[in-house]
């Protein structure tokens, strides 16, 4: 595959992790605005995207301070980080996929951090969060692969 289509995987995954975050977002606001509401992807009491959602984690990663300006939804920043994927995809510069490689990782971290919370820490399984987990894996496996094309041609 050439780069240009890493690039269109890159930002089909992105897409699709905007529209995942977006709807976590649209469920947390749900959920804090009506104390009933239910969203589609509670499937259990042991399965619930909401209960997750609207945890102390839910905001700033768990470790911003309470009315402190990076206590926002953890999923407008992945929503940010995605597109940042999409826009760092449109170039072809080693260092800038690098950047890009770099960005994916962290968000791997991130996801991995998130996911001992989900299990250890709130014993919960939340399909919302499990699939961006899988989004953040299918990025680094497409940057990855452009990377070393690029890696290949500059040799």
């Amino acid at each position: 595959m050439k780069t240009k289509g890493y690039d269109r995987a890159i930002v089909a995954t992105s897409i699709l992790g905007i529209l995942v975050s977006t709807y976590a977002l649209y469920v947390e606001m749900a959920a804090e605005a009506r104390p009933d509401y239910k969203a589609l992807c509670d499937l259990s009491e042991h399965a619930s995207c909401t209960r997750v959602l609207t945890s102390e984690f839910s905001k700033g990663f768990g470790f911003a301070w309470e009315d402190s300006s990076l206590e926002i939804p953890n999923c407008v920043y992945g929503t940010l980080f995605y597109c940042i994927m999409i826009f760092l995809s449109t170039f072809e510069h080693p260092v800038i996929v690098r950047i890009q490689f770099l960005l994916s990782l962290a968000a791997i971290a991130s996801s991995v951090y998130l996911a001992y919370l989900l299990l250890f820490v709130l014993f919960d399984f939340c399909i919302v969060c499990v699939s961006t987990y899988l989004i953040n894996g299918m990025l680094v496996v497409f940057v990855n692969k452009k990377k070393l094309l690029i890696s290949a041609k500059i040799k």
